[in-house]
């Protein structure tokens, strides 16, 4: 049976720590923002504090990404497609060799990643009647936290997309 996570949308708002809780409020995982890091770093933590995951922005890239990696090997790289015909796309690319793809309406948060066509993951706010929360869909076979690091870093991408815009409209 899939997984469904909460997510709160002041997560991403700042660099500090925050939660990921299941359906039933438990906190699962903890999202450590790192301050003194030279592009943008966010650990994934168990509720002991065990590192998961580090998501990492590098600084100098023509198109927005992120690398996710466990014990120093990097598993996916996310990337921002260029050009897309009627919705934002991005590809995740798999240490594996495999392809994951995201589409959907990014900014309302109601997207699926899909595997060879198959979703693995899903998030919508519909799932939650809590303001600014929305959830996360797991499917069975697929990482609980690689998949919810995915989800974090669109959401990364997705917000500074915002930001750039914001700042050039009022220039």
């Amino acid at each position: 049976m899939p997984k469904l996570y909460a997510l709160h949308q002041a997560l991403f708002s700042f660099g500090g720590d925050a939660w990921i809780e299941d359906d039933a409020g438990n906190r699962l995982f903890e999202v450590d923002g790192k301050t003194f890091t030279i592009g943008r770093t966010l650990d994934l933590l168990d509720p002991a504090g065990n590192l998961l995951y580090t998501l990492h922005q590098p600084v100098m890239t023509i198109r927005a990404k992120f690398e996710i990696s466990r014990s120093g090997a990097v598993v996916a790289t996310i990337e921002k497609a260029l050009f897309s015909m009627f919705a934002d796309t991005f590809t995740i690319t798999l240490a594996d060799g495999g392809h994951l793809e995201a589409k959907g309406d990014f900014l309302d948060h109601e997207f699926v990643v899909t595997r060879d066509g198959t979703e693995v993951v899903s998030a919508s706010r519909a799932w939650f009647s809590m303001h600014d929360t929305y959830g996360v869909r797991v499917a069975d076979d697929f990482d609980d936290p690689l998949a919810l690091t995915i989800v974090i870093a669109i959401e990364q991408m997705e917000r500074q997309e915002r930001q750039r815009q914001s700042t050039s409209a009022l220039t």
